[in-house]
């Protein structure tokens, strides 16, 4: 996907991660979610997690692909709220498995995401902890 319009840039990087999502943004962030999905190592973040009742503290919420493909489908999204659950995907995942190796797989779709990221949104110039979860 290529540039924006001016549209996006003439209202500001703020405004346009805190409003309800454009047509143009909607499909930014779904071809964003397609890419994770079709990550070698993504199968494991699709469904809703089977050890969710293990997470426990210091987990607030889980969220998984499809959780976000359902709100995306569903038109409830901010552009930042998006970040905000995608990226809370990998936090937990680096929580959850901090002390194992299966926690590159989550290193290595997130690495991915951001990479995307950064070629599909071109207002994408705040530093990514700007959507992250207080810990």
């Amino acid at each position: 996907m290529k540039e924006s319009s001016g549209s996006q840039q003439c209202l500001g990087q703020s405004g346009v991660l805190a409003r309800q999502m454009q047509r143009e943004e909607q499909l930014k962030c779904e071809f964003l979610l397609l890419k994770a999905y079709c990550h070698p190592q993504s199968s494991f973040f699709t469904e809703t997690p089977c050890n969710i009742r293990d997470y426990g503290e210091p987990f607030r919420e889980a969220m998984w692909l499809d959780l976000v493909k359902e709100r995306l489908a569903e038109k409830v999204y901010t552009v930042a709220w998006f970040l905000r659950d995608m990226r809370l995907i990998f936090r937990n995942h680096k929580t959850f498995y901090k002390a194992s190796d299966f926690g590159q797989v989550g290193l290595d779709l997130e690495a991915e995401f951001e990479k995307n990221l950064k070629e599909v949104l071109t207002f994408h110039e705040a530093n990514k902890n700007s959507f992250q979860i207080p810990p």
